[in-house]
């Protein structure tokens, strides 16, 4: 029979998790609304091909900070924390797009800030399902949120739109 400390404490680090995914989606989604909006354009046009490219990419440096204790030397062992811990800021961002994705199929009428925490708190219920969402879909959202990323290239600016106001307009 378990004890009742264990059960509080696993329930408790369950919400932990599901509140810190919600909470960088909601301000991914709140502070990046255009690159998130991108992000939700490369699910609803390829979700499989970001998938495949975040395996292929996240995974490897995944595994890597997994193993950082193997590495040797302090310095490559930071450097590879560094790295692992961006890769995870990029796959909350880019996961983000999914959390807005689902919540624009729950609620389409919905603000789009409603719509990213409705989606959100559907993806963070499903990721933090035992076993199955530990063990697989986290990590496969997260690869497909960093691939999901690669793929919209945020980075690369638009081109800004000029208008011409002409004299005559302003008077």
């Amino acid at each position: 029979m378990p004890y009742t400390g264990n059960v509080l404490f696993f329930l408790a680090l369950h919400a932990a998790l599901f509140l810190i995914l919600l909470g960088h989606w909601l301000v991914a989604g709140g502070m990046f609304p255009k690159a998130v909006a991108s992000f939700v354009r490369v699910y609803d046009e390829s979700p499989i091909r970001a998938l495949l490219l975040g395996i292929f990419t996240y995974g490897p440096i995944f595994v890597l900070l997994l193993n950082t204790a193997k590495l040797p030397g302090v310095p490559l062992r930071i450097v590879m924390i560094a790295a692992g811990l961006f890769s995870l800021l990029i796959g909350f961002a880019g996961s983000a797009g999914l959390a807005l994705r689902i919540g624009r199929n729950l609620s389409a009428a919905a603000s789009p800030w409603h719509q990213c925490l409705r989606g959100g708190v559907m993806l963070g219920l499903v990721f933090i399902t035992p076993f199955i969402g530990w063990g697989f879909l986290l990590h496969a959202g997260l690869a497909s949120g960093f691939g999901a990323f690669l793929l919209a290239k945020p980075w690369k600016s638009k081109p800004a739109e000029t208008t011409h106001i002409s004299v005559h307009t302003l008077q």
